[in-house]
């Protein structure tokens, strides 16, 4: 059924019948300079409806936020406790959900396309190994700082824990890159407090100047413990400096170098993205090149039948596509209700509970958390597969995990 209404008129959304739906997607429309504000409005306006319907039960409302420092915000605050008592609220934003299906579930369907994403840790990174994640965001989008905080909440491994000096590398390249810094730093200003940053730019001579910004507010021992690092390179990705320099990372023996193409114009990313320096691809190192409307032409480019087939762009993947953005599944979140309730549990009872219980059960204590510890539990379930994969398991099925793994983990996590 299609409704010819506004949004933010209560009589047209008297009409959808809410109260009767089983979940509900609050999308907005394309090109809206209030969308995230003009949703919010939409949603109160449906929960007031919900108030007035006596034993209505809760329901699921999936709501779109186009920006990330709106949807950023919904990652650390809470819904007032009078909506809740009518809404499960689950946010979610379309850059965010693309970093998820690139680095945590690692493919992309629709229809018959199914395009695999290479994992980062392309090789399990355990306790005594030397190798360390580099992952190089050509241009400040939206979509390459979504990426780079997905990344950021994963990458985490236990060598670091051995030996402080294998972090795992975030590098951003943009013309604007002191400005966007400048904001990123912001956004995320507990962060770099207590971490330093390194900030290169491109000199008129053509050469890199590095500059390193210390931790904004801790030093000595109380700074610079974090297992990942940030730089920030301004400078065009074209220039024979940082063409150089990525020529550099690639041929790094103990570095695991991923770059995505991220630029805002889709053209210019398949231009940049096909054109970096040959070793990028003799090598086989992944290249993520964002694309909106159709990946056809990369998906034709990097198509192979056999591992023996390869040729230069069969590590060139699309990504970013506006179809099939949204994943349906709850699998992720079933597994992050599961974390939170053995928490409850045992800070309940002093010990491990025998068995997960019903689901019915994980919701009920999942829906009694604040939105920010839905998310913190969220990003621990998004980690789980990366940390086992650094222990050498892949059988997720019969997951037996003696103490010393167990404190591995621990340090890890931490």
């Amino acid at each position: 059924v299609i409704l010819y209404a506004r949004r933010d008129s209560a009589e047209d959304l008297k009409k959808l019948y809410t109260p009767q739906a089983r979940e509900i997607f609050l999308i907005g429309e394309r090109n809206e300079h209030d969308h995230d504000s003009l949703n919010i409005e939409c949603l109160k306006k449906i929960v007031d409806i919900h108030k007035q319907h006596k034993d209505c039960p809760k329901k699921t409302f999936t709501v779109l936020f186009e920006y990330q420092t709106t949807f950023a915000a919904f990652q650390v605050t809470d819904l007032s406790s009078e909506w809740r008592q009518y809404i499960k609220f689950r946010p979610f934003n379309f850059y965010e959900e693309w970093a998820k299906k690139v680095l945590v579930k690692g493919h992309y369907v629709a229809g018959d396309e199914f395009i695999e994403y290479p994992l980062l840790d392309r090789e399990p990174i355990t306790a005594d190994s030397n190798k360390h994640v580099h992952l190089v965001i050509i241009g400040m989008s939206r979509m390459g700082v979504a990426l780079g905080v997905e990344a950021a909440q994963l990458l985490h491994f236990p060598n670091f824990c051995l030996d402080g000096r294998h972090k795992s590398i975030i590098t951003f390249i943009d013309e604007v890159a002191d400005e966007e810094m400048n904001f990123f730093r912001g956004r995320y200003r507990h962060y770099f407090e207590v971490a330093s940053t390194t900030y290169c730019e491109v000199t008129s001579e053509g050469e890199l100047k590095k500059t390193l910004l210390p931790p904004t507010r801790f030093q000595g021992k109380d700074a610079d413990f974090l297992d990942v690092g940030f730089e920030f390179i301004k400078g065009r990705a074209e220039s024979p400096a940082i063409q150089n320099l990525i020529r550099n990372w690639a041929n790094e023996e103990n570095e695991l170098l991923t770059i995505a193409i991220c630029l805002n114009y889709p053209p210019q990313s398949m231009a940049m993205g096909l054109y970096l320096p040959d070793n990028v691809y003799d090598k086989n190192i992944p290249v993520l090149i964002r694309q909106e409307t159709s990946a056809a032409l990369l998906a034709m480019l990097n198509s192979k039948k056999t591992e023996e087939d390869s040729h230069k762009y069969s590590h060139v993947f699309p990504f970013g596509m506006l179809s099939n953005c949204y994943d349906l599944d709850n699998r992720n979140i079933l597994l992050a209700q599961s974390v939170n309730y053995i928490y409850t549990y045992y800070n309940q009872h002093k010990s491990l509970p025998e068995a997960l219980s019903a689901e019915t059960v994980l919701a009920d204590y999942w829906n009694q958390l604040p939105v920010a510890l839905q998310w913190s539990n969220l990003y621990n379930a998004y980690s789980i597969r990366l940390k086992l994969r650094s222990l050498g398991i892949t059988d997720y099925d019969n997951l037996q995990l003696d103490s010393a793994q167990i404190d591995c983990l621990a340090r890890v996590e931490h």
